[in-house]
């Protein structure tokens, strides 16, 4: 069986057929338009083997594997990796994402798969998850942490949710121990930031500046508000968003004081609709450190990347063994966490 086919309640399934039925039904006219961007090609051979083999890697990472197991994609958008998780075994996946249309995409193509998935998609918040304690024996999340508005308490709650024993999986290539990932988050920050729309840098197409976003709430929620002043306050509330943001510009109204947020280079702005950070960098020490501070028990390594294959994944094999995580960790984009909670190890 090759990488692109999956044993699944006793049928043989075609990834990329799966793929091309959920991006060709007529009910893809009723998708956010940015599924279409989100992903390279889901449809592509190449880009859908590397996936696959990406995602049996990182699900490898939790001891015992997932078969059979209840599982919790923490930020999972579209929900294409929770999807295919279902698909290589897991007994029930549950997705949670604070982005509403990226859910409503993720529960339309959902309905019109040809069988049933043990899959739940939600709209929630990683910080105050809407499930019982214990309720999961694996916590995935993937390129996810980086956006979550509040980590301290999403590690409260994966512990929380987990079951003794359970394991949570962390991959995020926004690795602050990098100079050059640094380098190229910073300047993805300010065009998030400050555009000009349409921008693409560093693989992130900027449709909508956050700066002008925040303007139209502005101009909507204010509008005895001059053009001239909603530019301003739009300029000094970097970072804001909901109730902050309408209360920057009430205290603005009640004071003529213009609010003390204009945006400073190397600071990760916040989407201010939703409320999330664009790309946070993280020093995976001290991310290990604070999930050892909630009890759990942590392995952290590089990630070097080589789904490919090839020369690439043998140097990933063996330049991130662990005694040499500290070295590789200056120069690997991505790093990868295992924090399991009392009763695993690690």
């Amino acid at each position: 069986m090759n990488i692109l086919t999956v044993e699944y309640a006793g049928q043989r399934v075609d990834v990329l057929e799966l793929m091309r039925h959920i991006l060709t039904h007529k009910v893809a006219s009723r998708y956010s338009p940015w599924f279409f961007t989100y992903y390279e090609d889901l449809t592509g051979p190449a880009y859908m083997s590397k996936y696959m083999r990406f995602l049996r890697g990182l699900l490898a990472l939790v001891p015992g594997g997932i078969r059979g197991r209840r599982v919790l994609d923490a930020g999972c958008g579209f929900g294409i990796m929770a999807t295919l998780t279902a698909l290589l075994g897991a007994g029930e996946v549950y997705g949670l994402d604070c982005h509403e249309g990226m859910i409503d995409t993720f529960e339309t193509y959902l309905r019109i798969l040809p069988f049933s998935l043990p899959v739940y998609p939600a709209v929630g918040d990683v910080a105050a998850m809407p499930y019982p304690d214990a309720s999961f024996d694996v916590v995935l999340s993937h390129e996810a942490i980086s956006h979550y508005a509040d980590v301290e308490n999403f590690i409260r709650e994966a512990y929380r949710v987990l079951r003794p024993g359970g394991a949570l999986v962390i991959s995020d290539s926004n690795n602050a121990l990098n100079p050059r990932v640094v380098r190229e988050t910073w300047e993805i920050w300010e065009a998030f930031e400050e555009g000009p729309a349409g921008v693409q840098v560093h693989g992130h197409r900027i449709e909508r500046p956050f700066v002008e976003q925040r303007a139209a709430l502005i101009g909507r929620d204010f509008p005895d508000l001059s053009s001239e002043e909603v530019a301003l306050l739009a300029r000094h509330t970097s970072g804001l968003w909901g109730e902050g943001l309408r209360q920057a510009v009430q205290e603005y109204l009640r004071t003529k004081q213009l609010p003390p947020h204009r945006y400073q280079r190397g600071t990760c702005p916040v989407d201010p609709v939703q409320g999330y950070y664009i790309e946070r960098l993280f020093d995976p020490y001290d991310l290990a450190r604070d999930l050892e501070k909630q009890g759990f028990r942590v392995k952290l390594w590089a990630y070097l990347g080589g789904a490919r294959g090839g020369l690439l994944a043998l140097a990933n094999a063996i330049l991130t063994w662990r005694p040499f995580t500290p070295f590789v960790l200056r120069f690997a984009r991505a790093f990868r966490l295992l924090a399991l909670k009392d009763g695993g190890r690690a």
